[in-house]
């Protein structure tokens, strides 16, 4: 198992890793800017998932997309990008023997973006027909994780969920997208992993040369938006009738302890054997064994400074009540009664099959040290065999003591779109002792927004 990474701090700031694994023929950069919906306003939303649409349509050397994207392709390499919540991820992967070219692609993309005004206005038509497939008719957000992220993060309901809506989208002009450029992506924001068959020492002159370039000359970035759960200790609940949908969705959040704390593998210990697979306890009840539902897991989506277990149910609405009170008995019966030893054996043996099966892979295994390294303390940043060792000694306390705070049902939210019934809908709200987040309606939110401007 790999258990180094090599880190070099370059003058102006910018972090540099480098992971090596010779027998691999992949070489990844992966690079991370601190910026996401968590770091938005509300006249933001959508700005970071817009801007990094725009990183990837033309820079000085590679005019357009498709230039970039053969540019890459044409190694027989691949380019992505995607925005989270607490930052935007753009990775470039290639033969190890083009990682010089691809580093002169990475370095103009993302030092040098155009930000053509032409390239803007075509791809917002892009990004709206994205936005788009997360509403139905009338406008309205149907995503249960945009809308319980807006609950968790901005203690309301929001349309404009993370990705924004078409009105926030036509108001971002070259300004708007420039001026987020700047704020955010500087060397100290910035996280730049290189991973796979590669010499650390052989390379880290030359991406010096190239990234040494980034100015640091953008205004002070804040800390994200806190999770309003955390402060306020209220569950909330939301729900949303619409046809859209031809099924019902439902996400229940119990917040957790954050990635820098200790209690956080305890808490991914207990989503991972909660709904982690399809042997995990609620999959084997709620689907194996009643029938109720065609999908039900549970993830621990992770930020900088708090978490959410998130327990997730695809279900017929006239399965929906049945299906979440027996999810809900779930969790309350693991509360009371904990996990059995059995399972917490199998968990650290999957744990540790499964990170040395990440080390096999450039990508996630740049991931793993470049994410930690952009949200955590220089402290809370661990090798795979540290992670390893970490799960190895849990003990069935840890985990009680998780359950026993995750699963309280003190500041959770739940979110329920689908097209039920008032009868459904009744039975659902007696389930869950909950204080109902109410939707501003599409149109009473463009006119806040416009209030707040006016004032």
């Amino acid at each position: 198992m790999i258990a180094e990474c090599k880190r070099r701090m370059l003058p102006n700031g910018l972090r540099l890793l480098g992971v090596e694994n010779r027998a691999l023929h992949a070489f990844v950069c992966s690079v991370y800017v601190r910026v996401g919906p968590r770091f938005e306003s509300s006249e933001q939303i959508g700005l970071s998932h817009f801007l990094e649409h725009m990183i990837m349509q033309g820079s000085e050397k590679f005019p357009d997309s498709n230039t970039i994207m053969r540019g890459v392709e044409d190694l027989g390499g691949v380019v992505d990008a995607s925005t989270y919540a607490e930052y935007i991820n753009v990775v470039f992967g290639v033969h190890r023997k083009h990682w010089r070219r691809v580093m002169d692609i990475a370095a103009d993309v993302l030092l040098r973006p155009l930000f053509a005004e032409a390239e803007i206005e075509q791809e917002k038509q892009i990004v709206a027909q994205e936005i788009m497939q997360h509403r139905d008719r009338q406008g309205r957000n149907i995503s249960t994780a945009e809308l319980a992220h807006s609950i968790m993060f901005r203690g309301r309901v929001c349309e404009a969920g993370t990705r924004g809506d078409p009105d926030l989208l036509a108001r971002f002009d070259r300004a708007a997208v420039q001026g987020h450029y700047r704020r955010y992506f500087r060397p100290e924001n910035t996280v730049v992993c290189l991973a796979g068959g590669l010499d650390f020492d052989e390379v880290v002159g030359e991406v010096e040369e190239r990234f040494g370039q980034m100015p640091s000359d953008g205004e002070e970035v804040g800390r994200p938006l806190a999770a309003v759960a955390n402060r306020t200790g209220r569950s909330r609940a939301f729900y949303r009738q619409t046809e859209a949908l031809p099924v019902a969705e439902v996400l229940l959040c119990h917040v957790a302890p954050g990635l820098g704390d200790r209690r956080h593998d305890a808490v991914r210990a207990a989503s991972h054997l909660l709904g982690g697979g399809l042997s995990s306890r609620l999959f084997a009840r709620v689907r194996e064994e009643l029938g109720l539902v065609y999908d039900i897991h549970s993830h621990l989506q992770s930020y900088s400074d708090t978490a959410a277990m998130e327990v997730f149910l695809t279900v017929g609405v006239e399965n929906m009540p049945a299906a979440f009170e027996a999810a809900l008995h779930v969790l309350r019966q693991t509360r009371a009664d904990g996990f059995a030893a059995d399972e917490l054996a199998r968990y650290k043996e999957a744990a540790s099959c499964g990170m040395e099966m990440l080390c096999d892979q450039a990508s996630p295994l740049a991931d793993w040290f470049g994410r930690q390294e952009l949200l955590l303390e220089p402290q809370h940043v661990r090798t795979p065999e540290e992670h390893v060792q970490r799960q190895q000694a849990l003990t069935l306390g840890d985990l009680h003591a998780a359950m026993e705070e995750m699963a309280s049902e003190a500041g959770v939210t739940l979110v329920a779109v689908g097209p039920y019934e008032e009868r459904e809908l009744t039975a659902m709200r007696g389930l869950l002792a909950a204080e109902e987040a109410d939707a501003p309606g599409v149109n009473s939110e463009r006119r806040d927004r416009a209030q707040e401007e006016e004032g």
